[in-house]
C-alpha cells in the first residue's frame, strides 16, 4: 500500500524525468532514488519526516505560489525540483556525484 509520501516521491521522479533526467529507485520499494544529472551520478535520500512536513505545508504553499488549482502534492513535487536545482547549483562542487539528503527544503551533500 502506498502512502502520500510514496506518491510524492513518484511525482518528484516523474517531474525530473520530464526534464530528461534519468531516475531510478535505489531498491524496490525504496523512497531513495539514483539520478544522473549532467553526467554525475547522485543518490537522493528522501527522509519520510521531511517529506511529510513538506506535504503538510503543501496546501498553503500551493495557494501562495500557484493558486488554488494546484494540489499540495503537486506543489511539494514542484518545490522539490526547485530545491534540487538550487542545491546543486549552489554546491560549489565541480563533481556533484555522491549522496544528497533532503532536509528542510534543501539537498545537502553527505
Amino acid at each position: 500500500m502506498t502512502t502520500a509520501v510514496d506518491d510524492l516521491v513518484s511525482l518528484f521522479a516523474a517531474k525530473l524525468r520530464m526534464d530528461g533526467t534519468w531516475v531510478s529507485p535505489v531498491a524496490q520499494g525504496s523512497r531513495n532514488v539514483h539520478v544522473e544529472y549532467h553526467g554525475d551520478h547522485l543518490t537522493l535520500v528522501l527522509p519520510e519526516g521531511d517529506l511529510s512536513t513538506l506535504l503538510a505545508e503543501g496546501d498553503e504553499l500551493a495557494r501562495d505560489l500557484w493558486g488554488p488549482s494546484v494540489s499540495a502534492q503537486e506543489a511539494a513535487a514542484r518545490l522539490m525540483t526547485v530545491h534540487l536545482q538550487e542545491s546543486l547549483d549552489s554546491s560549489g562542487h565541480e563533481d556533484l556525484s555522491g549522496t544528497w539528503t533532503y532536509r528542510s527544503g534543501f539537498f545537502f551533500r553527505s
